[in-house]
């Protein structure tokens, strides 16, 4: 039976809260001295804290009663009002293990388990592995993240410990030269056009750093950039749309190189100025070596299709343990920077649905490698790559709740051979899938 709760505070709003677990969002949850539940942002399970409740059973949390053993003191001033991290108040070390049970547990419930190798977690940096912030100017001036749950209100940083810390100069310098020149920045509420985000984007193994002006169409001064250290590529990404709040646009080459470099497993990748790259180049580089070494392990590798290849992450670190590689991208300017990414290399890229190249037989591959958005494999893409019953299946996902799903849903004509954590997201509760499967005989 669980310890009683302390005696509740006096003020009606108040609630103590003895946290259990974690939700979906990485808020600990638990029960209240008044008898319900609540999800409380910045608190760890076994710990019991004093929270205000709010709407929709969340809670602020004002007070730590009991703290937990693995609670350490955040490294960034901004932690707990930007939307950016979730976990600093965890030690690292505890972060992995979390996420780490909390896949088991899912594993468990959907009956699913690694045949060759017990799930294990590779571990980052736990501070400065991101290539890439998108940092919104707002329109009373201030620069920085949203605050947390929070669309309508932004922080105004001053530091943030997931960049290399010469990146966040460069983003600060950029901001004191834009509000010195007098640049107008875009207001949502008003619709006035202006400045919108500066997207700064590093290559980590390279030292390649692109800069990106999201904006209404304006005239921008070289002054922003000219003599800044380290920046190799300078783009405006004109949107607009008064109706829209990305940080995207069409692009136009300001200065510089038409890509930044990254390099991963000694193969350079050209990123263009909108192209996805996996945010953590150093645990992107150990997935790809995983994938490699699994892949090595298999008798016949004969054709290898990578669906929503992006720019040729997978297809490229993999070509030459195929004997033909074919990547298949919905997006036309990602499908031509793989192009030019897999040159000399035995690979082809198709801009094409998913779904649609499934439609006909692909005999020609015993492997396919699918690495999905958030939203995983859409039901017709499961039902088409079932229809297939390619020999060898290869599941990277950034969202193993999600991901998960979908393995089970392809459980009775494939079987989980193994598996394994890569945390891509330090600081916060996500963490990256690989899942080999195996078709049933």
């Amino acid at each position: 039976m669980p310890d009683a709760l302390p005696a509740r505070s006096k003020h009606p709003a108040l609630r103590v809260c003895r946290i259990e677990q974690f939700d979906a969002k990485g808020r600990g949850t638990g029960p209240t001295d008044t008898g319900g539940r609540l999800a409380v942002p910045y608190t760890i399970p076994g710990e019991v804290v004093e929270v205000e409740k709010l709407r929709r059973q969340e809670g602020r949390l004002r007070r730590v009663l009991e703290p937990s053993p693995v609670r350490i003191e955040p490294a960034c001033a901004h932690f707990g009002v930007c939307g950016g991290c979730a976990w600093q108040h965890i030690d690292y070390a505890a972060q992995r293990q979390f996420k780490l049970d909390q896949i088991r547990e899912r594993l468990s419930a959907l009956d699913l388990c690694p045949e060759e190798e017990s799930l294990c977690l590779e571990p980052s940096p736990p501070y400065a592995y991101r290539n890439r912030m998108d940092f919104i100017w707002w329109h009373d001036g201030r620069f920085g993240l949203r605050e947390r749950g929070k669309w309508f209100s932004v922080v105004d940083l001053h530091e943030c410990r997931l960049l290399p810390e010469e990146v966040m100069h460069t983003a600060l310098e950029v901001n004191r030269r834009a509000r010195a020149l007098g640049l107008p920045f875009r207001d949502a509420k008003r619709q006035t056009p202006g400045l919108r985000y500066l997207v700064v984007r590093r290559g980590i193994f390279t030292g390649d750093l692109m800069v990106n002006f999201v904006s209404d169409p304006m005239d921008l001064p070289a002054s922003l950039w000219e003599g800044l250290e380290g920046v190799t590529s300078v783009y405006q990404l004109v949107n607009d749309n008064l109706e829209n709040d990305l940080s995207d646009g069409i692009p136009a080459r300001l200065w510089g190189n038409p890509s930044y470099q990254e390099r991963i497993l000694d193969r350079i990748f050209e990123v263009g100025p909108r192209s996805f790259f996996q945010p953590n180049p150093a645990v992107a580089e150990k997935m790809a070596a995983y994938v490699r070494d699994r892949v090595n392990h298999r008798e016949r590798r004969g054709g290898l299709l990578d669906l929503y290849c992006g720019i040729g992450l997978f297809s490229v670190c993999l070509a030459d343990l195929f004997d033909h590689v074919t990547g298949v991208e919905n997006n036309p300017e990602a499908v031509h920077w793989a192009r030019i990414n897999a040159a000399g290399l035995p690979i082809s890229f198709v801009a094409d649905d998913a779904e649609t190249w499934l439609a006909s037989p692909r005999r020609e591959f015993d492997t396919l490698l699918v690495d999905p958005p958030r939203t995983g494999l859409p039901p017709r893409v499961i039902q088409a790559v079932l229809g297939q019953l390619f020999p060898n299946i290869v599941y990277v996902s950034c969202n193993p709740g999600r991901g998960l799903e979908d393995i089970a849903a392809l459980a009775p004509h494939y079987r989980l051979h193994s598996a394994r954590l890569f945390d891509q997201f330090p600081q916060t509760p996500h963490v990256e899938l690989i899942a080999f499967l195996v078709r049933r005989n």
